[in-house]
């Protein structure tokens, strides 16, 4: 993941992308980021704790989370199958459309959605599975369902009333999120370089102190325990996708300590980097076959 995700979600015929995440999924551990599409965040087993801006939430199977584009968002699944559904509303939607209007107060937050959607209606945990499994059958008229599954979970938040109108408070905390993107931004384009905390905290013209304060407020984590993660996320990807060796991966991930870096990917992952590689290989293996 990039810290504005640079991944397409659908595409401009279908501005809607499904993604089935299980434990073996290699982006299973929702790492800091946020996208301009809406997302909708079903559990089907397990549980999920995820912060969403500086609202942390404890997710169970069946409920659904509604993550509003622009969002900054990061979670911890604990034996959890989910499904993320990411659309992009003004892309789904013709000029002149009947339903823009609505898009358009969900875009500028005079509408804001009810968070956890199916404990006001459950119907709302039926689509999401609907949705899936117009996903994973792919049949012919495949566009058809999933646009109109999409309409119909957002024609239901509307007729139910299942949003309210944005406070003004929480108007203004935007700026907050906004100005704290930028440090999150240069962490990410930096991350294999040594970092000041006094650079970072001049990126959104605030002292260190109070820097680090508002950076935990927002993403629930330090601003160095957000670059080990993220490094140690890089580092996962190029033991997937690249034949660097391991001393190799922790320098370019930004650990100048290869003892370090393995001590800590295994105390992160539950193994060195190398039985990740392994196990990696084998399931390459294990689906050509």
């Amino acid at each position: 993941m990039d810290y504005r995700e640079k991944i397409v979600h659908g595409d401009v015929g279908l501005p809607v992308a499904v993604y089935e995440i299980t434990p073996e999924h290699l982006r299973y551990r929702m790492n800091i980021h946020w996208h301009p599409e809406h997302e909708i965040l079903h559990v089907r087993s397990g549980s999920f704790r995820i912060r969403v801006n500086d609202v942390t939430y404890s997710l169970v199977s069946g409920d659904v989370l509604f993550i509003p584009g622009g969002a900054i968002h990061s979670g911890e699944p604990e034996n959890c199958c989910y499904t993320c559904i990411l659309t992009n509303l003004s892309e789904l939607l013709k000029k002149n459309d009947a339903c823009a209007p609505y898009a358009e107060r969900l875009s500028d937050g005079s509408a804001r959605v009810a968070s956890l959607l199916n404990r006001a209606d459950p119907r709302f945990s039926s689509l999401c599975e609907e949705m899936l499994a117009v996903h994973r059958a792919k049949s012919e008229g495949y566009p058809f369902e999933l646009k109109g599954l999409v309409h119909l979970f957002f024609g239901r938040i509307f007729s139910g009333n299942h949003f309210f109108r944005q406070a003004a408070e929480a108007q203004s905390s935007k700026s907050s999120f906004g100005r704290m993107k930028s440090a999150i931004i240069y962490i990410r384009e930096h991350y294999d370089s040594p970092l000041r905390l006094e650079t970072l905290a001049a990126l959104v013209d605030l002292s260190p102190n109070h820097f680090c304060r508002s950076f935990r407020e927002i993403t629930g984590q330090t601003p160095f325990t957000y670059l080990q993660q993220y490094r140690l996320q890089k580092a996962q990807y190029a033991l997937k996708t690249t034949e660097m060796t391991v001393t190799e991966i922790a320098m370019h991930c930004g650990f100048h300590d290869a003892s370090y870096f393995i001590r800590s990917f295994r105390e992160t992952y539950g193994m060195t980097p190398k039985q990740f590689r392994r196990s990696t290989d084998t399931d390459q293996e294990s689906t050509r076959i």
